[in-house]
């Protein structure tokens, strides 16, 4: 689908709907403790035995990713559970440019927000290179979709529906997987957090006239069968 600076950075967001406060709670919950044990590690250790005279090198993952894989996935496969997007194979500049965003305040987000304000460029590109480099399996999900939803979701995705919405894959790539840094992989994505996203872009077009050509003008024209059926359709294709 078509995309410009509003539109281009759909990673990394832990945004919801207002209504599903209960896997809101689940992440934020998710997302504070990673940052208490992972950032604190005194706390962690608290009421813990010594640790013993001899010690081996520890091959555990960098606090930052920890804290990533603590709502992303080790791998970055992302949770249909907690509504996080897959990271896994997107582009290294895409991210990076996300997570800077998240930083300056320039895009918002209760989680990813604190999150971001803790990393440096250099821990911005790593996670960035990290994260592009994953290859994980897609996200479990809540609900397994229809087969009817799943091809009316290709068809979009291929050709595009009524009120001209165009075709996803005519800007995100032939299969979904992306298009270098401006327009994002949606292959693999998980279902609620694709429609959560697509919902959040049609607010933004109710609050101010949307740029033409960019995803918030197009979500702008999909109806709510529109918004499912292509959730459904990259929620099962991988990228």
């Amino acid at each position: 689908m078509p995309t410009t600076h509003d539109s281009r950075y759909l990673a990394f967001s832990c945004t919801r709907h207002d209504t599903d406060i209960s896997a809101f709670g689940r992440l934020a919950l998710a997302a504070a403790l990673c940052v208490m044990f992972t950032w604190f590690p005194a706390l962690a250790m608290a009421g813990q035995s010594p640790a013993p005279a001899t010690t081996t090198i520890s091959t555990a993952a960098a606090p930052s990713t920890a804290l990533c894989a603590s709502c992303h996935g080790e791998h970055g496969a992302g949770s249909d559970v907690l509504g996080t997007p897959r990271l896994a194979g997107m582009n290294p500049e895409y991210l990076a440019h996300a997570l800077s965003m998240f930083k300056d305040g320039t895009r918002a987000s209760v989680i990813m927000q604190p999150v971001a304000q803790r990393l440096s460029p250099d821990d911005m590109h790593a996670l960035a290179t990290y994260f592009s480099a994953q290859h994980a399996p897609l996200a479990q999900a809540q609900h397994v979709p229809s087969a009817d939803l799943i091809s009316a979701g290709k068809r979009l995705a291929e050709s595009g529906g009524v009120h001209d919405v165009p075709a996803c894959f005519s800007c995100h790539g032939s299969s979904g997987q992306g298009n270098g840094a401006r327009f994002p992989a949606i292959a693999g994505q998980p279902m609620t957090f694709s429609i959560a996203r697509m919902r959040e872009f049609q607010a933004r077009a109710k609050a101010a006239p949307p740029k033409p050509g960019s995803m918030t003008e197009v979500a702008s024209r999909m109806d709510d069968a529109q918004i499912e059926a292509s959730a459904a359709f990259f929620s099962v294709t991988m990228p």
